[in-house]
């Protein structure tokens, strides 16, 4: 037995390997079906004919391959194209088969087996030429007590012309900017952006967009109801002065900032009474505020004040 395992023993070495090898390869040779979602592109040949919308955007494609080709099969490097021959020449809507030959495979050793759907129907629209206006997309807001001035937002240029079905473009009245973040913006700026393009339409001049965003701070107005109007500066110690009304109620207009953290009793009301003698007086009042705030009236808050003798 032992004498029979080591004659030849180098043949039967080689026979292994030989074995071994041509077992690889068969396996290797063996075909399987994997199943890729493809990208679907539609292409027209007419230039006055555009293709408004289409049944799917993607197909299912079986393949058969070599089960060593599997790694190399992804569905990157495989394309599904279609043309639409020049010869449709009205708006409507059509049907097509897309055919074995129309994917585009890596290598020829890979054969498609199957295409979901089989049937792709597309709709079909005059191609026209329309001008339209460019507005800003904003997202976001301003930091807390900051807007946005509408009216003095400035566009270059302010509308482009596109190219695109008419049954789309006619719908559209003006095309949006990439996105513009706002959020905790205290200051103007600029931006140059893209337009945002629906599918289907192309620009037939420039699509950059310079933006000039106008920031200013947001002004509000508060009322404050009885702020206790206090008495500074009596010109005599023996003098009292009586007060009418004791407190009072006005509006402060300014920074909405400053008047949200502004609060009634941190609002100083006073009456600056050293120029004053004993009698019944009108005394304009005063206000401590912060420096972007200020009375909404224009006329002075006063009080009847009458100083006497203790």
């Amino acid at each position: 037995m032992i004498a029979f395992l080591t004659k030849d023993w180098g043949l039967k070495v080689i026979a292994l390997i030989l074995a071994v090898g041509l077992w690889y390869y068969a396996v290797g040779e063996e075909s399987i079906e994997v199943t890729r979602t493809v990208p679907l592109n539609i292409r027209i040949k007419s230039e006055q004919m555009s293709i408004l919308r289409t049944s799917t955007a993607a197909v299912q494609v079986t393949l058969s391959a070599p089960r060593a080709l599997l790694p190399e099969i992804t569905s990157k490097e495989i394309q599904a194209e279609h043309e639409i021959g020049s010869g449709i020449k009205t708006a409507g809507d059509y049907s097509f088969r897309l055919e074995p030959r129309e994917i585009k495979l890596p290598t020829p050793q890979v054969r498609v087996m199957k295409i979901n759907p089989e049937i792709v129907h597309v709709t079909i629209d005059e191609l026209i030429v329309q001008k339209l206006k460019i507005e800003p997309d904003f997202v976001g807001e301003p930091a807390f007590g900051y807007q946005v001035k509408k009216n003095e937002i400035q566009l270059d240029p302010n509308a482009v012309l596109v190219e695109g079905p008419k049954g789309q473009l006619e719908k559209l009245e003006s095309i949006k900017t990439e996105r513009i973040d706002l959020v905790g913006r205290i200051r103007s700026f600029r931006r140059t952006v893209e337009l945002q393009l629906p599918s289907n339409i192309k620009t037939l001049s420039e699509s950059l967009v310079d933006v000039f965003v106008p920031i200013q701070e947001e002004f509000d107005e508060k009322e404050f109801h009885d702020i206790p109007v206090k008495v500074l500066n009596l010109p005599q110690r023996k003098l009292v002065a009586d007060l009418q009304p004791e407190k009072i109620t006005f509006i402060l207009k300014g920074s909405r900032r400053q008047l949200e953290k502004l609060l009634p009793e941190n609002v100083l009301a006073y009456l600056d009474l050293s120029d004053y003698d004993a009698g019944q007086h009108e005394a304009p009042v005063q206000l401590f505020l912060p420096e972007e705030v200020r009375l909404k009236d224009e006329l002075p808050l006063t009080v009847s004040v009458t100083l006497k003798k203790k």
